[in-house]
């Protein structure tokens, strides 16, 4: 069996990696509409509310739950500027 160039290598790892790209997006997608969903159902929407002080709500409510079960990490900080697209 012949040995693969490195562009062959390359641009199997490259298709991989758009793969796993696509995975990942799909996966952010639906937690956000789950969490979409809930905050709809708790009112949120309703709210007269900016865009910042509503992500700073939620990350203090995700530091809350994180310090609860034991996790260390700090949540990735929210993109502001694409929800206000929405």
């Amino acid at each position: 069996m012949a040995r693969k160039t490195l562009a062959e290598r390359r641009s199997e790892k490259l298709g991989e990696l758009e793969r796993i790209k696509s995975d990942l997006a799909r996966i952010e997608e639906r937690a956000a509409m789950q969490i979409g969903k809930l905050a709809v159902r708790a009112g949120l929407a309703d709210l007269e509310v900016d865009d910042e002080q509503l992500a700073k709500e939620f990350a203090a409510v995700a530091a809350k739950f994180q310090s609860k079960s034991g996790k260390k990490d700090k949540p990735t900080p929210p993109n502001v500027a694409s929800a206000s697209q929405d």
